[in-house]
């Protein structure tokens, strides 16, 4: 298994090292440069001495496969740069709004854990019952309407209508003034997302429920419950775990909205006024430890798996000793 991981871990950094020069490449192809964007329209009425003594300050006036280089042998040496834009080491600047985004995705994935287990697995147990429809029918409009709709209808009725929640902000007079501040971000990050893993659980539960191996466990007399827990769930659950970890880009790239919407100051929303600033370093950064977290994510995930099932286990195990 130690092999595994090794192997797994090497073929994420393979990854990244493509991804890295990918994303540098493309975020350059975005029309305008850091340049304009520090100084407006008074760049370009700077004589063409200060425009170029401005592009070598930015290390701009290189050729770009330079410019790579040198950035990836500062990364190895753990130097990320300066912001543009700010003049602040990129390793501050990202540590800053890490942990905002941490605590969003990890509040709205609890809250998808609960309603997918309970939700998902009470439909599938109950496959055709009128709590399953409506389940069926919560779930569709869920996967159907757009994450901002959810947003704007949850400022409309707690903050406008009812104003008990704040519209925006991280909040800074206490936990419960957080809190309240983080009620309506993580609930429509969850709600964006809930319905695929309901109907991932509810649609497994109801298969693995009628197999045979399951009906010899019932005519053993082996209770509902221990069949439920030990035999139903831990296989219904495989499909559901591949699934978090393959949606945890799009839970990522979903947070760019939210944060925008409530302005939360996290990683996401750093992302996207990085790309409207052109500050490179930022941005790389943003991007790259982004990709860092959903390549090890679906490396647990999968050893999560593994883990659970001993067949995806030995499979690795085969694989391991070829």
């Amino acid at each position: 298994m130690v092999k595994v991981i090794i192997s797994r871990l090497g073929e994420a950094m393979i990854a990244l090292f493509i991804g890295s020069i990918l994303c540098f490449a493309f975020i350059r192809m975005v029309p305008g440069d850091p340049a304009t964007a520090m100084y407006g329209d008074q760049f370009q009425k700077m004589g063409r001495a200060d425009q170029i003594r401005i592009a070598q300050n930015l290390g701009l006036n290189e050729p770009l496969y330079t410019q790579y280089v040198k950035w990836l042998l500062n990364v190895l040496q753990g130097e990320w740069g300066r912001s543009y834009m700010t003049g602040e080491e990129v390793k501050i600047v990202i540590a800053h709004a890490v942990q905002p985004t941490v605590v969003l995705v990890l509040s709205s994935s609890i809250i998808i854990l609960v309603f997918s287990l309970f939700f998902g697995m009470v439909s599938g147990l109950r496959r055709y019952s009128f709590f399953d429809h409506a389940v069926t029918i919560v779930s569709f409009v869920l996967m159907s309407l757009p994450s901002f709709w959810f947003a704007l209808m949850l400022m409309l009725f707690f903050s406008v209508h009812l104003g008990i929640l704040p519209t925006s902000g991280i909040g800074k007079e206490g936990t419960g003034d957080w809190l309240k501040h983080l009620i309506m971000p993580s609930l429509v990050l969850a709600l964006s997302h809930a319905g695929y893993y309901i109907r991932i659980l509810r649609n497994h539960i109801a298969v693995i429920k009628e197999k045979e191996f399951i009906w010899a466990l019932q005519a053993r007399g082996i209770s509902e419950r221990t069949i439920l827990w030990k035999h139903i769930f831990p296989n219904a659950s495989l499909p559901f775990l591949s699934y978090m970890g393959m949606s945890l880009s799009l839970t990522l790239a979903g947070s760019v909205v939210i944060e925008t919407l409530f302005s939360w100051p996290g990683l996401g929303r750093l992302s996207l006024k990085s790309a409207l600033a052109h500050d490179y370093p930022v941005l790389m950064a943003a991007i790259m430890l982004s990709m860092s977290v959903v390549i090890i994510g679906s490396l647990v995930i999968d050893l999560i798996c593994a883990w659970v099932d001993p067949r995806m286990r030995r499979h690795l195990l085969e694989g391991e000793s070829r």
